[in-house]
């Protein structure tokens, strides 16, 4: 059988793939994006992964912590922006006394997110009195959360 009749061959899929994920996790190019910080304090590894890469690609600064002592010491250090905040954290402080630790430390700045499974109608309401704070109830959409975030940090 002649090969001089066929048209001619694709790429392997490895690289054809290759290609597509290099230009699928390239931030934005936005100076505004750049300069502004995301500290996330989620305990569950895959979740702050998760929010970690969403952010890193919309071009924010990110930094993670695990428990709410950590939190609170990236805070002072890191300065963000931003703070995804959990409410269930392991350590001696919930995520309900970090978010007043960081009131009380730092004033309305930073804005903060909670995102957590505790949130409802009633805590929501307790959480935001707080001021420069807002609510997201666990599981939620990936668009959801996007959108969230690319709002508080736009004002």
């Amino acid at each position: 059988m002649s090969l001089q009749g066929r048209t001619r061959r694709r790429p392997p899929a490895r690289a054809r793939r290759r290609r597509y994920a290099r230009s699928a996790v390239v931030p934005p190019e936005s100076p505004a994006a750049s300069t502004q910080k995301v500290l996330i304090i989620e305990d569950y590894y895959a979740l702050a992964d998760i929010e970690s890469l969403l952010c890193t690609m919309e071009g924010y600064e990110v930094r993670v912590a695990k428990t709410g002592d950590e939190g609170l010491t990236a805070v002072a250090d890191f300065q963000p922006d931003l703070v995804l905040l959990d409410l269930m954290l392991p350590g001696e402080l919930s995520g309900t006394q970090v978010l007043e630790r960081i009131r009380s430390e730092h004033g309305q700045d930073p804005k903060v997110l909670v995102v957590s499974a505790l949130v409802n109608p009633a805590t929501a309401s307790q959480l935001e009195a707080h001021g420069n704070v807002q609510t997201l109830a666990k599981p939620f959409k990936i668009k959801e959360l996007s959108g969230r975030i690319q709002a508080m940090l736009a004002t």
